[in-house]
């Protein structure tokens, strides 16, 4: 297993990550991207949601609710690519946990 590592982490050295014209600057950060590209139609249970707060948010004056809108929507953006990043860091652990 030692062997594995040591020429996956020379082939990484020797090869640098290149994400071309991509704004990503990790590996990581591309398949999060290509992850979010993927999924761009929400659950009915997402967009039942969404309607809801519209119809909350209908009462504040524009401004206010494209305020309140934004960030809802930045903090589920947070929250969806934390719970990507950390599941994909439990499977690296859980892998390495297995080959033990």
């Amino acid at each position: 297993m030692d062997k594995i590592a040591q020429q996956l982490k020379a082939y990484i050295d020797t090869h640098p990550f290149d994400s071309g014209d991509s704004d990503c600057e990790t590996v990581l950060d591309q398949l999060y991207q290509a992850y979010a590209e993927s999924h761009e139609s929400d659950p009915p249970e997402i967009r039942d949601s969404f309607k809801e707060l519209d119809e909350l948010l209908g009462a504040l004056p524009l401004d206010d609710n494209n305020a309140v809108f934004n960030l809802c929507c930045r903090l589920c953006t947070a929250y969806e690519r934390k719970a990507f990043v950390a599941g994909l860091q439990y499977g690296a652990h859980l892998i390495s946990e297995l080959h033990r």
